[in-house]
C-alpha cells in the first residue's frame, strides 16, 4: 500500500473554542507557513460539531498555488474541500506508529466563518490522509484531532486564522504531526535522510537537489514522504525480513539517488530505526 504524499503544515485558528470547535492545538513544524502554533496534548477538548455545509460546484481551469505555502488545485474533476494529512510522532519526536500511541481515527473539523455551519468527517488513523466532504466556498477555520479507539481525544492541531476554498478547487493543508506518549509495541521500519553533492561532498537541501520525495520500498510494499520532512516512518508492518531499497525522487518520479537493496528484519513489538540516509546525487 502507498503511503500518501505528505507536506508540512502549519494553519491557524482564532476563537476557536467559541465557536464550538475546542481549545488550541497546534500544526509546528519549521516548513510552517504561519509559525507559533500551540500544541495540545491528551485530554485537551471536546469534539468539533458534526455536520456538513452543503456542496458547491463547478470550476474551470486546473493549476496549482494559493497564499503562505497552502497549495491549491483547480480542475473540473476536483472537489471543493479540503486535503489535509498527518504524522504520528513520540513525545520525543520520533516517528512512530497510529498502533504505538493508540490512535485509531483522525476527525478534520471545519466551520464556515459566513454560515458558522460546522463540518466534521473521520478517517481512519493509518490512513494518514484525508479529504474533506465537499464544502461551500469560503473562508474556514480548521481543526485536526486523534482519537483512540474509545473515542479519546489524545491530540488536537488548531490554530490562528482562516482557510479559503473556491468552487473546483481543492486547498492542500499539508501535513500535521501530532505527539503522543507510546503506550503499545509495535513493529515498523523509520529513517533519517540527508542529501550530499557526489563531487564535492556537499551537504544539500531538498531544493538544491531538486528533490521532492523520498521512497522506501519494503518488498511488497512502498511508503513516501516529502523529501522536506527529513524523516519517517512506515505504517504497522508484519514481522519477517523485508527487502529494503530507499531512492530520493524528484518532482516527476525520477529517481535521483537510490541506495543498494539490503535486507531488514522486522521484529514483533521493537521499530527497526534505518538511521541517517546519505543520498549522493550529481
Amino acid at each position: 500500500m502507498k503511503e500518501a504524499k505528505r507536506r508540512n503544515l502549519g494553519v491557524a485558528l482564532a476563537g476557536i473554542a467559541a465557536l464550538g470547535l475546542g481549545a488550541a492545538g497546534c500544526f509546528g513544524n519549521p516548513r510552517d507557513f504561519h509559525p507559533g502554533w500551540n500544541q495540545q496534548g491528551q485530554g485537551g477538548a471536546s469534539t468539533g460539531q458534526a455536520g456538513s455545509s452543503g456542496g458547491g460546484q463547478g470550476g474551470s481551469g486546473a493549476g496549482t498555488g494559493g497564499d503562505s505555502g497552502v497549495v491549491t488545485t483547480c480542475s473540473t474533476t476536483a472537489p471543493t474541500a479540503f486535503a489535509v494529512e498527518w504524522a504520528v510522532e513520540d513525545t520525543a519526536h520520533h516517528p512512530t506508529t497510529c498502533t504505538a500511541v493508540g490512535g485509531a481515527t483522525v476527525d478534520l473539523d471545519v466551520l464556515n466563518l459566513a454560515t458558522m455551519i460546522a463540518s466534521h468527517v473521520t478517517f481512519p488513523c493509518d490512513a494518514m490522509a484525508g479529504t474533506s466532504s465537499t464544502l461551500d466556498p469560503g473562508n474556514y477555520t480548521v481543526a485536526l484531532r486523534l482519537y483512540d479507539a474509545n473515542g479519546v481525544n489524545l491530540y488536537e492541531q488548531v490554530g490562528e486564522g482562516m482557510f479559503a476554498i473556491t468552487a473546483g478547487c481543492t486547498t492542500d493543508l499539508g501535513l500535521a504531526p501530532f505527539f503522543s506518549p507510546v503506550i503499545t509495541p509495535d513493529q515498523y521500519i523509520s529513517l533519517s535522510w540527508s542529501i550530499d553533492r557526489l563531487s564535492s561532498g556537499a551537504y544539500l537541501s531538498c531544493a538544491d537537489a531538486h528533490a521532492s520525495t523520498v521512497e522506501l520500498d519494503a518488498t511488497d510494499q512502498t511508503f513516501q514522504w516529502p523529501c522536506t520532512d527529513g524523516k519517517g516512518a512506515t505504517k504497522s508492518l508484519p514481522p519477517a525480513t523485508y527487502n529494503v531499497t530507499i531512492k530520493l525522487l524528484d518532482a516527476t518520479g525520477t529517481p535521483l539517488s537510490v541506495t543498494p537493496t539490503m535486507q531488514v528484519p522486522v521484529v514483533a513489538g521493537k521499530p527497526n530505526t534505518l538511521g541517517n540516509v546519505l543520498f549522493d546525487v550529481n
